[in-house]
């Protein structure tokens, strides 16, 4: 059995020389503990520009120059490059104590096929983890769990265990830091087995590298592609259809303008606001569908032909209505002199009516776009 503990750095310096003797001294505790032969090997992927290549190979790493900045990037490279049975995932800045690796592996061997090391469930240290970095991690780990209905209590930990063929399984592309929740959403949908333990998480050594917000947008927007009708499909038909409803009931009731105008703006507002998000809801869906990252039978049949076709129709007799309104309203106001104009319940509705025929139609040109490329 080969195991291959892999090490992304930059600029890394301080703390590498520290790590790769913490992993060489977990692997000695994993001999003592296991009957079961194994080698191993260190895999640094670096993108330094500071002496931390240099301090690995002194130290016995194998050194793989990755071009491409970004922590997804510099796994995947070191996933090929690799030729481990197991894979150790850890970074390099000396957050993670390595001679905790047998208890990743521990699992594993037992027939887990992903090990994550729970940082809420073992010690951080004190001022490992500032309350800005434990927010958004809680924050990012409930999302997650909630859109799918996952039990993960630390999804940003970085250091893990993962059997070869079940990373094999895995469709992972990102590139950034959202890689840590894109493994996570992979294991589960490929019915991977999955386990947490707790482990230490101490200060880091040198300059971080963590961009918090533009990192958590990162990891929001890799959730929305995989899930968007949580975060906007079935959000915007809620809003759309309250908003629909009471300007209804409102216009039912007669006398809007005197009565109700600002409610009947404020349905005009939650109408239009729900039925961008269902539409916008339904593009992200069509391209997660046609990229792999999720499937949905309702946005592949939204891209079929004669389905764009009927969007494009709906989307022209809304137009022609609103304008059908709009030119009813004026004739009016001519007839009356061109007084004050009175109608302002039906220009709404007319201004409505043309804002979503526009978005139907716009989307189904996009949806046609995204069709060219599915062929």
């Amino acid at each position: 059995m080969l195991i291959s503990v892999i090490l992304p750095t930059l600029n890394e310096e301080e703390s590498i020389s520290e790590c790769i003797d913490e992993v060489i001294a977990g692997m000695g505790f994993l001999k003592k503990e296991l009957s079961t032969p194994f080698e191993f090997e260190i895999v640094v992927v670096d993108s330094s520009s500071d002496r931390t290549p240099e301090i690995a190979r002194e130290k016995g790493a194998r050194v793989i120059r990755c071009e491409k900045k970004g922590y997804g990037n510099a796994y995947l490279e070191g996933f090929k490059v690799s030729k481990g049975d197991i894979i150790v995932m850890g970074d390099a800045d000396g957050t993670y104590d390595f001679k905790q690796i047998p208890e990743l592996l521990k699992p594993l061997l037992d027939g887990e096929d992903l090990v994550i090391g729970s940082r809420f469930m073992g010690e951080i240290e004190s001022g490992a983890m500032n309350f800005l970095h434990r927010l958004g991690n809680r924050i990012l780990t409930f999302t997650l769990n909630r859109l799918f209905s996952l039990k993960i209590s630390d999804s940003q930990s970085g250091f893990r265990a993962i059997k070869r063929n079940a990373l094999e399984r895995m469709n992972l592309r990102t590139d950034g830091m959202e890689f840590a929740s894109e493994m996570i959403i992979e294991a589960f949908r490929k019915g991977l087995k999955v386990k947490e333990v707790g482990i230490k998480y101490r200060k880091r050594k040198g300059r971080s590298k963590l961009r918090s917000f533009k990192d958590g947008w990162r990891h929001l927007r890799l959730m929305l592609l995989y899930n968007p009708h949580s975060f906007l499909v079935y959000p915007g038909i809620i809003l759309a259809v309250f908003g629909l409803m009471l300007m209804t009931v409102l216009y039912l009731k007669g006398d809007v303008e005197q009565k109700s105008m600002h409610s009947f703006i404020l349905g005009a507002i939650a109408f239009l606001a729900g039925f961008n998000s269902f539409l916008f809801g339904m593009l992200v869906s069509a391209y997660s569908s046609i990229h792999g990252y999720s499937k949905s039978a309702l946005a592949m049949k939204v891209l079929d032909y004669h389905s764009l076709e009927r969007e494009l129709l709906a989307g022209v007799i809304l137009i022609f209505s609103g304008v059908m309104a709009g030119i009813y309203i004026v004739q009016n106001w001519i007839a009356s002199g061109y007084g004050s104009l009175s109608q302002m319940a039906l220009a709404v509705a007319s201004l409505v009516l043309i804002s979503a025929g526009l978005m139907v139609v716009y989307s189904a040109f996009f949806l046609s776009m995204l069709l060219l490329d599915r062929d």
